[in-house]
């Protein structure tokens, strides 16, 4: 008959048939009925209890409540949970070294501790300390705890509170700020009001800074009239001083400043409202041509040249000496219009003049009329193929092969 085996909460563990032997229900070897060879296994299973399972590591198939003497740390361990084999996971009880770390989840003492009752001698880490009265003449790490009376030597926390905000505290004595820097201070300490303000009360006169958005700068106050050139100011605001860069909005009746940025040539900003250049100045750009973005059939990479039709607005030019090329696609526009239509996948920069490149395809000569070829690419006209209403644009550079490439070219397609 096989053998049933129960735990002690009523719970079947698991079931041993008649001559075999069961190694993975638990951390033992039970042995069913008729089992040949039984008591090995019944001396092995005496020697492991009796040193609860002494290793560097837990035994494999743990039941809660089972013991492990862990022989790195020389501490006893409870297995909380069944098959738990992490152990990290496992309760620590005990130390059989002299002032050794015994650990405990939750502890609460009614009574009055003090000496020769709890001693910390290293720190109290872990869950919760619940005690009337405490002493503790080493270290201490508390963690998420309060402390609301008596003296602390040194403290060394990232909080310090009365409990609320609208609870009043007193900080008594000289103080001195210490630090590396933070993300609130400056030229490596600092404090760092998140609400209210600083007053310095001396003898019944109230003196301190009461801002709303205001700022000084290296100790000096802005002026609220006149005109604004303190070189700090402006280093506070934007330079590598400012502790973090002013994103709000800044509205001056005139700026003169020899640089307007947004951070770099590929973070986008916006010009809002009707802008002219006065008599005699100029826009520059890095770029040589003039683009506006159109809805594509499909996507398009720069230099693929274009027709109007498909079943969006452009498609590629689909047949030779096309007289219906529209544009080149483009990824260096100067100036590009239409910018908020869509993005360089649904709706391509098309340019319209300028200097860009075009996909070709065979040997090109510097001033070559450049015509289409089919399938979205140009080649070099031949002699008596370039008209007004097929030439796409003339190339500013050679091409020496004979395989599909790209040239500089200035586009100048006849609308």
């Amino acid at each position: 008959m096989a053998y049933t085996i129960v735990k002690s909460n009523g719970q079947v563990l698991t079931t041993i048939a008649d001559g075999t032997i069961n190694t993975s229900s638990t951390s033992l070897s039970l042995p069913g009925r008729n089992y040949a060879g039984y008591g090995q296994y019944v001396d092995t299973n005496f020697v492991h209890q009796l040193e609860n399972y002494a290793n560097a590591s837990p035994p494999a198939n743990p039941l809660a409540g089972q013991l492990w003497w862990n022989t790195n740390s020389n501490t006893m361990y409870v297995c909380p949970a069944d098959g738990t084999t992490t152990a990290s996971s496992w309760l620590a009880l005990t130390s059989t070294a002299s002032g050794g770390t015994t650990t405990f989840g939750a502890i609460t003492v009614t009574g009055n501790v003090t000496a020769n009752n709890i001693t910390a001698t290293n720190a109290l880490v872990g869950d919760t300390i619940t005690v009337r009265l405490a002493t503790v003449t080493a270290n201490a790490t508390i963690a998420n705890a309060n402390v609301t009376t008596g003296n602390i030597g040194t403290l060394n926390t990232a909080n310090i509170t009365t409990g609320a905000a609208a609870t009043g505290g007193n900080i008594t004595g000289t103080w001195t700020l210490n630090g590396t820097g933070t993300a609130n201070s400056i030229a490596g300490t600092g404090l760092y009001v998140n609400a209210g303000n600083i007053v310095i009360n001396n003898n019944g006169n109230t003196y301190g800074i009461k801002t709303d958005r205001y700022m000084y700068a290296n100790g000096v106050a802005i002026s609220f009239a006149g005109t604004y050139n303190n070189a700090n100011v402006f280093d506070y605001l934007t330079g590598a001083n400012a502790v973090t860069q002013f994103t709000g909005v800044i509205a001056p009746s005139s700026v003169t400043t020899a640089n307007i940025t947004t951070g770099g040539n590929t973070v986008a900003g916006q010009l809002t409202g009707n802008w002219t250049l006065t008599t005699g100045s100029r826009l520059q750009a890095t770029y040589a041509d003039l683009a506006e973005r159109f809805e594509a059939d499909a996507y398009y990479d720069a230099g693929t040249v274009v027709e109007l039709g498909g079943e969006k607005e452009i498609t590629s030019v689909k047949y030779e000496l096309s007289e219906d090329i529209f544009g080149v696609i483009s990824n260096t526009a100067a100036y590009l219009m239409n910018s908020g239509a869509g993005n360089d996948t649904t709706h391509p920069p098309v340019a319209m003049t300028g200097r860009v490149k075009v996909k070709v395809t065979g040997t090109i000569k510097k001033n070559d009329r450049l015509v289409s070829a089919g399938e979205g690419i140009a080649r070099a006209a031949k002699p008596g193929e370039a008209t007004a209403f097929n030439v796409i644009g003339r190339s500013l550079e050679n091409k020496t092969d004979s395989i599909i490439g790209t040239v500089l070219a200035i586009v100048t397609v006849s609308r």
